[in-house]
């Protein structure tokens, strides 16, 4: 019952139902009320109109009667006779038994002016009602009319009587009276009581109404479709229903039929129909309740089933089940929602399964990753898939096999790292699976062992490079099945340590090299500075003498000793350059490489080094010309050694133009000066640019055979920029020059000097 009050889904569809019931019953009520009040009135209408009808029949024969009556009386021999004579005696003596035999209420015999000479009753009047009088006069053969009398509603017909050469000699006048006794032989069987009403009030009724009653007008009824109105009215506390006609003669102002059935029957009946419905509409109403109750249950209980069991799969119940006991669709929904739940079930643990796969890989990664010894990879990459596994031992095994000697070739086999088995005997067992199968780096060999408490075991093989090095083996004491999720750990786990023995291998090798190679860059640096001070010492000696005999030390030259004398000097020249930029090279790999750093105006420098290259240039026509600006910044720098670098590009732009200029500027911005040396020469490919800055490099060896030199200027250059912490690049197109470009620091703040030596030590190594 909780249920059923709370809010929920059985109480919404029991509502539902209650509520559709309810109304439909409510439909069905009103419905049934509508057709039986439809069926009463009907059947008061259809009443109502048989008797109206043989009342105004019953009527009409009255009046039918009288004016018969009339005509045969005045017809009568004895009835001229009495007439001519005006025997008024005689006529009533007449008339009082034919008025009986006939069965009329008077009869009366005028002259041809309406005065009475005689009646059959003993009310008699003085003379005919004026309208008889017309109406005879007018020789009507048969009429009547309907008069409003004391007596009640009274028919009066009227018929000449004539002497035998039809001449009238009188009026013979017949009549009915309409009253109650009449009404009451109308309705003989019927409950329906009748009664006639002439200018709004009760003439003749079967009962009593009281004159209170209010009965309706007969302008009212004859402004109805066929002088018939159908109303209701109250009278002495009883209802009515009531039609009304209107009763026509020959006289302007007509009457009113009223024909009134009692409606207290059909009152009772229709309260008992309607506490019938009560009674009825309660029991369907609960019947109703129950039926959806059981229903709607049969409904929300395995929807409740499932939801509950829904919350526990979002509670991470993934066993929660429901039993299947619903028929059709909601059996249906159950079987699909313990298959969903199964799927979820097993896509969990497939998915548990698989992170506890990663996340063992992953150690096994984190141990391996940056470790350079193999013990250490070996005995962190174990102790990983042990845990994985829950394996009750573990080896690794690695075959040394010769370099290059093909698989099974009997290389021993050693084991670097074990868990629970002694190395021999991981050894041991390898060995049948290294040198005697084939090793598949995808298949996991299972097989039975007898090695103490340790009966089976799951070998993956451990490759390297197409070869087979060993075996990744883990031991159990009972033989049990390797998951697919577990195979799949253990070969990630056998190519992680394969890889990582191979880096740390590779590492050894790479060190080893390192080493080899750090040694002979020394030796090479020792030798070629011990070769260039051997070489600089006679070079001088030979310049020297070389140029003082071009001076004349030895007596006036021919022209061909002088030419000869020029050309030793030179090419004695440009060896000193070389010894010297090679001792610089030195001197800079070997860190021994000092600058003397000072404030420095680049403007003055690039004077200095224009000084120097101006010579070969005017020889060439070239036009070498400064665009720096006197007033800029000085830069922190070391003179000698910008003077330098400028020198070897301004060198270089001379050697490598034919025609046009060479220009240099210098810019600054953001604490840096950016010095340019321009050219108008052949430029530089592309991919020359790349190695330009590169020792003993040029453009090609074509290159080096026109324009000469050793290609140690601007990889020097390069250096020297490095060590006072700028940079150095070139832009070039092919055809139309060249620019290069370095940076150096216009001023260094508080322990500058320091922040600068150690940008250039970074930059040496």
């Amino acid at each position: 019952m909780r249920s059923v009050v709370a809010p929920s889904l059985l109480r919404a569809l029991v509502t539902r139902h209650v509520l559709v019931s309810v109304l439909a019953l409510m439909v069905v009520v009103a419905v049934a009320i509508y057709e039986s009040n439809v069926l009463i009135l009907g059947e008061f209408e259809d009443e109502s109109a048989i008797l109206a009808d043989v009342a105004l029949n019953e009527i009409s024969q009255q009046a039918e009667l009288a004016t018969r009556a009339a005509a045969l009386v005045a017809g009568l021999p004895t009835t001229r006779q009495l007439t001519e004579e005006r025997d008024a005696e005689g006529i009533t003596t007449f008339l009082i038994p034919v008025k009986s035999r006939i069965g009329v209420d008077l009869m009366n015999v005028a002259d041809n002016d309406g005065r009475i000479i005689a009646g059959a009753q003993e009310n008699k009047r003085p003379t005919l009602e004026p309208e008889l009088v017309r109406l005879a006069q007018a020789q009507v053969q048969q009429s009547w009319v309907l008069f409003d009398e004391p007596e009640g509603l009274v028919i009066r017909a009227i018929y000449v009587i004539r002497n035998a050469e039809q001449d009238p000699i009188g009026m013979m006048e017949v009549g009915n009276v309409l009253g109650s006794t009449f009404l009451r032989s109308v309705k003989t069987r019927s409950n329906a009581e009748l009664a006639l009403v002439w200018n709004g009030q009760v003439r003749a009724a079967t009962v009593d109404f009281g004159s209170g009653t209010l009965f309706p007008t007969t302008e009212s009824v004859d402004a109805q479709p066929r002088d018939v109105l159908i109303e209701n009215i109250t009278t002495n506390g009883k209802n009515y229903y009531g039609i009304f006609r209107v009763l026509r003669s020959q006289r302007q102002n007509p009457g009113i039929l009223s024909v009134l059935v009692p409606t207290a029957g059909v009152e009772q009946a229709q309260q008992t129909l309607i506490l019938l419905l009560i009674v009825v509409g309660a029991g369907v109403v609960i019947a109703v309740t129950y039926l959806s109750y059981r229903t709607a249950r049969s409904i929300t209980a395995p929807l409740a089933s499932l939801a509950a069991a829904a919350q526990r799969i979002e509670a991470g119940d993934l066993e929660a089940r429901v039993r299947q006991v619903s028929p059709h669709e909601i059996g249906t929904l159950e079987r699909a929602f313990d298959t969903m739940a199964a799927s979820l079930y097993e896509r969990e643990r497939a998915q548990r399964e698989y992170l506890d796969e990663v996340r063992a890989v992953n150690e096994v990664a984190d141990a391996v990753v940056g470790v350079i010894d193999a013990e250490r990879i070996f005995a962190r990459s174990l102790d990983r898939m042990v845990s994985l596994l829950n394996a009750d031992g573990g080896a690794i095994v690695l075959r040394e096999d010769p370099p290059g000697a093909p698989h099974g070739s009997g290389g021993r086999l050693s084991a670097p790292a074990t868990v629970g088995i002694a190395p021999e005997t991981a050894v041991m067992l390898a060995m049948r699976v290294i040198v005697r199968s084939e090793a598949d780096a995808d298949r996991i060999r299972l097989s039975s062992v007898s090695a103490g408490e340790l009966k089976f075991v799951a070998h993956v093989p451990l490759s390297a490079r197409g070869r087979t090095i060993g075996l990744l083996s883990a031991y159990f004491r009972e033989p049990r099945e390797i998951t697919d999720t577990q195979a799949r750990a253990l070969r990630t786990i056998a190519r992680l340590v394969s890889v990582a023995n191979e880096n740390a291998d590779l590492v050894s090798e790479l060190r080893v090299n390192n080493l080899q190679l750090e040694r002979a860059n020394r030796l090479k640096s020792e030798f070629l500075s011990s070769v260039s001070h051997e070489l600089r010492t006679p070079m001088n000696a030979i310049i020297g003498y070389t140029k003082l005999m071009l001076d004349g030390l030895d007596g006036e030259l021919t022209p061909q000793q002088q030419t000869d004398l020029f050309r030793v000097a030179q090419a004695a020249d440009n060896l000193l350059g070389l010894i010297n930029g090679l001792l610089d090279l030195a001197k800079i790999e070997a860190g021994k490489m000092e600058l003397n750093v000072e404030e420095v105006s680049i403007a003055e420098v690039t004077e200095e080094a224009l000084e120097l290259v101006r010579p070969n240039a005017a020889e060439k026509g070239l036009e070498v010309r400064s665009l720096v600006m006197p007033d800029l910044p000085k830069v922190w720098a070391d003179r000698a050694r910008v003077r330098q670098i400028l020198a070897n590009m301004l060198a270089n732009a001379v050697k490598f133009t034919e025609r046009g200029s060479v220009t240099v500027s210098a810019g600054a911005a953001e604490g840096w000066m950016t010095i340019s040396v321009a050219d108008t020469g052949v430029g530089i490919t592309p991919e020359a640019q790349a190695y330009v800055f590169d020792e003993f490099r040029q453009a090609d060896s074509s290159t080096t055979r026109r324009y000469g030199g050793t290609g140690l200027g601007l990889a020097i250059s390069r250096r020297l920029v490095t060590l006072h912490g700028g940079r150095i690049w070139v832009e070039s197109e092919v055809g139309k020059g060249s620019s290069f470009h370095f940076t150096l620091p216009i001023r260094v703040r508080a322990g500058g000097e320091a922040a600068l030596m150690a940008a250039r030590a970074v930059a040496s190594r």
